[in-house]
């Protein structure tokens, strides 16, 4: 490293939101990170984990809870002049030219024409976008919309380059091609940008592109791990080093997301009998639709009901981030077990994946309805004689009972499974939840 000061650090940084509710939510707790100039750093973790707060926080977007954050040495007041951001979605301006999208990035800078013109035309050689300045973004596909968002970043020729998640929402194969220029326009440093900063998901990603990976856990978000990544660039994703350290970081999330534990619940039949807890947890549900989660239960059943979450994923054509939340979804349900990173059909499972729809319509009711979270908003919505309850004020009860998770996450998911399962219904017209007794949508 060529300074000894970080471009960006935080210490001991929090952050908690208050909810309407009056109710506290933190996301992010005892947090510390430091970048320092030519560096390439993945924030690799689940949703809730706190990696897009911390960007924020860095960038001056959002004012830490606590802590301390400083820039070059020094606390960092307002927004951080130093950062640059790329965001998921490409925020073109749909009547403005790709080059006019780019070049409106430089207006607050009260730069000459002519600067303006040679860095703009600089960043669209450099992202690949030569011949298409004056094409307008219906006319772009996704990559090359994220192209010219990349530009946009890059003109403004700033130390640091904030990437949030910036290639989910592209096809598999552009996402890999934009990987790959993003760690050459790393290393060339033809611009002004000497030191990334990933936000993702995706271990592969991270593991591909970055330097030092840091993976974070969750309940509030916090930094679990730090995982030195040293192979040379360009990163070989089929070689055994990279493997290893794709394995080596499956296994830490793995470890946070999937504990080593038997299952809260014993079977009889195809109803589970709960144990009896003198204050049963209250789970968290992860948003994930029910359809995929019957999908990677059948495909654990076609490999005789054992299988390796990493080969898993793989054979399923998911991220492992995803296939993470699929299994903890069965999980909750008892329908799989999860012993070091190995994916179980449980005796409720193997029926479960051998049963038609009707079965399993039935067993997942059942087992739904067990979930302490289900029975907590049934009663919610018995205290009404309609039985029906607004979603914002089922998503505020959830916030208080969890109030370290993602409450709209969790009410997405409480409907989206309990409309599968015939336990919940919702109203698209008065946004209302509804205990599923027979009563119309309507």
């Amino acid at each position: 490293m060529s300074q000894i000061e970080p471009l960006i650090q935080l210490q001991d940084v929090s952050k908690t939101y208050v909810l309407e509710s009056g109710t506290e939510l933190k996301v992010l707790d005892h947090t510390n990170l430091s970048v320092y100039d030519e560096e390439f750093v993945a924030l690799l973790g689940p949703s809730g984990s706190g990696k897009s707060t911390c960007l924020r926080i860095m960038s001056g977007l959002t004012q830490a809870s606590g802590g301390a954050v400083s820039s070059r040495g020094k606390p960092l007041q307002g927004t951080n002049l130093d950062v640059s951001m790329v965001f998921q979605s490409f925020a073109l301006f749909p009547w403005e030219t790709v080059y006019t999208n780019i070049a409106l990035a430089l207006r607050p800078l009260r730069i000459s024409e002519a600067e303006t013109r040679a860095r703009v035309k600089k960043v669209i050689d450099i992202v690949g976008l030569e011949g298409f300045e004056e094409a307008y973004p219906r006319e772009l596909s996704g990559g090359m919309k994220q192209r010219v968002g990349i530009a946009r970043a890059l003109v403004m020729e700033r130390p640091l380059l904030f990437l949030d998640e910036p290639f989910s929402a592209l096809d598999v194969l552009t996402a890999d091609t934009l990987r790959s220029e993003m760690v050459k326009i790393f290393l060339d440093k033809k611009t002004a940008t000497r030191s990334m900063v990933l936000v993702t998901h995706n271990i592969q990603e991270a593991v591909y592109m970055a330097r030092r990976i840091l993976v974070m856990g969750t309940n509030p978000g916090h930094i679990r791990r730090e995982i030195v990544n040293d192979m040379p660039y360009p990163r070989d994703d089929q070689s055994p080093s990279f493997r290893r350290i794709v394995s080596q970081t499956h296994a830490l999330i793995t470890e946070a997301l999937m504990p080593d534990v038997p299952s809260s619940t014993s079977i009889s039949g195809i109803t589970p009998l709960l144990k009896p807890l003198k204050e049963p947890p209250i789970e968290t549900l992860p948003n994930v639709p029910i359809t995929e989660m019957i999908g990677l239960i059948e495909a654990v059943a076609d490999q005789g009901g054992t299988a390796d979450i990493f080969e898993l994923a793989h054979g399923t054509g998911k991220d492992f981030g995803r296939t993470l939340y699929l299994v903890k979804g069965a999980e909750l349900l008892d329908l799989v077990e999860t012993p070091k990173q190995t994916v179980v059909l449980t005796e409720l499972g193997a029926h479960f994946a051998k049963g038609d729809m009707n079965i399993r319509k039935r067993m997942l009711h059942e087992l739904f309805g067990a979930l302490r979270i289900v029975q907590m908003t049934s009663n919610l919505l018995r205290k009404d004689q309609s039985l029906r309850l607004p979603v914002e004020s089922l998503t505020e009860r959830v916030a208080e009972w969890l109030p370290n998770e993602n409450p709209h996450q969790i009410v997405e998911a409480l409907v989206s499974w309990g409309r599968f399962a015939e336990f919940f219904g919702y109203n698209d017209d008065t946004k209302e939840v509804y205990l599923d007794v027979g009563q119309e949508t309507t």
